[in-house]
């Protein structure tokens, strides 16, 4: 379900999802083939100082040229995009009404979402997709989708800026379910949760079907632990980042080796924001279970890149009761060795759950009728 895509044509065979990132921007290209999609370009860039904030696309200009670097530099062919819009204006919500056709409920959506939106429906882009009846046969579950018309729009200017064509647009949850979950797999009709911890923030997410009940975002995420080392052992934000990424491990009973002093002031220090996003996480996930009651989670999905730290993914399943695997989006695909070597496939697959969901978008399908590579 693309929640704009009705305003731009679809690209006729391949598209280069891009992720709107705040610390980076993500670009992936697959290409369909009958051996399933093939990974043909994977590529990041640093996102300009303060050009977007809360999703929002601040400096169009100075993205844009950015965009151009990251197309260049990583021999992208493909020029029409897929792109996602997230953050806390980005309202996903799964609601109960009286069984009416798609042309009714078009017209009744509005009306609806004006319950929940956190601003003017005036102001949203809105999109809305019939899940069922409900066991009454009277009514029926509807999935509304609305996001501020200015995060849309911001993407499509900095997009234009890059010499780049906007193709379709919708929100990032539904990406991360393409790049995750296929229909085929056990998992694909279990509640399952995918949690993307990003720079400025993490969503919250479970998914059920193909479809998403239930996400939310909240402002924790990669540079709350960056600013926590910075300012708990004295450092710059750079250095802070770097031994972030170098040195910085969670901590349990089982380390029963010796333990650097460094590693151990770091994991002191990162503790409360660590703390903080676990008892978020927990809020969501109890939340779900009374708004859809008789709903199990079955397990959790971990991306983004400050997934990538030492023994995130052990503690998150340790606090949460529940299996806890870091995204691969990368190696769900066909691709050769020579050219994404293992370890670039591993490190930079859980960064890339996004775009490369995005890219995935009707390659499936192209690959599945027998389209060439």
């Amino acid at each position: 379900m693309s929640f704009v895509s009705k305003l731009f044509r679809r690209a006729a065979t391949k598209y280069v999802g891009i992720d709107f990132g705040s610390y980076e921007l993500k670009a992936v290209q697959f290409a369909p083939s009958t051996r399933g999609p093939v990974l043909e370009h994977v590529y990041r860039v640093s996102t300009p100082a303060n050009s977007i904030k809360d999703g929002v696309v601040t400096d169009p200009q100075q993205v844009g040229e950015a965009l151009r670097s990251l197309i260049a530099d990583g021999a992208f062919t493909a020029r029409r995009t897929v792109t996602a819009v997230s953050g806390p204006t980005v309202v996903v919500r799964q609601v109960t009404m009286p069984v009416m056709s798609e042309r009714e409920l078009r017209e009744s959506t509005k009306y609806e979402a004006e319950r929940f939106l956190p601003y003017a429906v005036e102001e949203a882009q809105i999109d809305a997709k019939i899940l069922g009846k409900t066991e009454d046969g009277q009514n029926m579950d509807v999935l509304i989708v609305a996001a501020q018309k200015d995060l849309v729009t911001s993407q499509m200017s900095a997009l234009q800026f890059g010499g780049l064509t906007p193709a379709v647009v919708e929100v990032e949850p539904f990406s991360m379910v393409r790049a995750m979950i296929a229909p085929d797999e056990r998992q694909f009709e279990q509640n399952i949760a995918i949690i993307n911890v990003g720079a400025a923030s993490t969503s919250i997410n479970i998914t059920k079907g193909g479809f998403v009940p239930f996400t939310r975002n909240v402002p924790i995420g990669g540079n709350a632990i960056t600013k926590a080392i910075a300012n708990g052992l004295n450092v710059s934000l750079d250095d802070a980042e770097k031994m972030k990424r170098e040195k910085a491990k969670i901590l349990s009973q089982q380390d029963t080796g010796p333990v650097p002093p460094t590693v151990t002031r770091i994991f002191n220090v990162i503790t409360p924001p660590l703390t903080e996003l676990v008892t978020e996480i927990h809020k969501s996930l109890d939340y779900f279970r009374t708004r859809f009651r008789g709903e199990t989670i079955e397990g959790v999905i971990l991306g983004g890149g400050s997934s990538r730290l030492e023994n995130l993914d052990a503690f998150l399943s340790h606090e949460l009761g529940l299996p806890v695997v870091v995204a691969n989006p990368l190696e769900r695909g066909v691709y050769d060795p020579a050219d994404f070597p293992a370890d670039f496939i591993r490190d930079a697959g859980p960064s890339m759950i996004v775009a490369a969901g995005l890219a995935r978008r009707d390659v499936e399908n192209q690959s599945r009728s027998g389209a060439a590579a």
